[in-house]
């Protein structure tokens, strides 16, 4: 299948993250973690700004009141503009919160999963919590080791959650009116002489797009799990992905100058190879994603 890469934004990211269309305001947003920098992308007039700095961001999600919901080293935030946001929750029952992706349900709630990695690796297991609208949150999942990417079906019954250290993509039965999961299954194992499963998203179609940090690829996966196309990305670290544009039919995908070592990394992977990633793409497919939730956090 050809597929046409274009390059947006040029070797700008140490570790570029959480890429989401604002159908809003017609723009894409995106972090990159390590720089502490917000950006945003409009299609229209082909420019590229900063919207926030300051501010370890990982997850965003849009929020019902045209700001955004911003999650982090520091907790969970409500965001307007630079310098003027309010700090939702920085834990939860004793224990601090570092976030890495979120996503907004059905009915404005937020899930959001943590993560606890150092220089030598898991510090501790993860969570995935469910926050209501006044910000309140409720574990729905525990032992993550390395938390990722999520996604909603297209019926908003199956949610999608990657757990990169275990190599997995994890379906589970999503109740739509409380936002409560169960029957927790195994989508996707990955191979060990891939990349890890990263950031996720969902086409229209139901089918699930996931980025594979030091497999250099993006990967389709059909509702059954299959592989049903393999992108190629001129870099390793391929961090995540999501659709937008007018008609949601351009996919964007983030990448990460900086190296990461890790024991997770497939065999012979080279940490020093030239081409690892950085720069922020966008691909024409003409197959259309879906629009994401809004969160009703106040």
């Amino acid at each position: 299948m050809n597929h046409s890469l274009e390059t947006i934004a040029q070797d700008g990211n140490r570790c570029g993250e959480a890429p989401l269309w604002d159908f809003r305001r017609q723009r894409m947003v995106w972090t990159d973690i390590e720089s502490s920098v917000v950006y945003a992308y409009d299609p229209a007039r082909g420019e590229k700004s900063v919207i926030n700095r300051g501010l370890m961001v990982a997850g965003i999600a849009l929020n019902r009141d045209n700001s955004l919901v911003f999650a982090g080293s520091t907790g969970l935030h409500l965001w307007r503009c630079q310098d003027d946001f309010r700090t939702l929750a920085t834990k939860h029952e004793g224990e601090a919160f570092f976030f890495n992706d979120i996503l907004a349900g059905p009915h404005g709630r937020l899930y959001a999963g943590t993560v606890y990695w150092g220089p030598e690796g898991m510090q501790k297991s993860g969570k995935l919590y469910l926050f209501n609208t006044r910000g309140h949150a409720r574990v729905v999942d525990d032992g993550i080791q390395l938390s990722n990417g999520l996604g909603l079906s297209p019926d908003d019954r199956t949610l999608y959650y990657a757990d990169s250290a275990v190599r997995k993509i994890f379906a589970y039965d999503a109740d739509g009116r409380t936002g409560s999961l169960s029957n927790k299954r195994v989508f996707v194992t990955v191979p060990g002489d891939e990349g890890l499963p990263d950031g996720l998203t969902i086409d229209a179609q139901g089918f699930v797009w996931c980025a594979q940090w030091y497999g250099g690829q993006v990967v389709r996966y059909d509702p059954e799990g299959r592989v049903e196309r393999r992108i190629p990305m001129p870099v390793t670290q391929v961090s995540s992905l999501a659709f937008g544009g007018p008609d949601l039919t351009d996919l964007y995908i983030t990448t990460a100058a900086d190296s990461w070592p890790s024991k997770l990394a497939p065999p012979g992977y080279d940490f020093n190879v030239p081409c690892i990633g950085g720069s922020f793409y966008r691909l024409r497919l003409g197959i259309q994603g879906r629009r994401e939730h809004v969160s009703s956090m106040c």
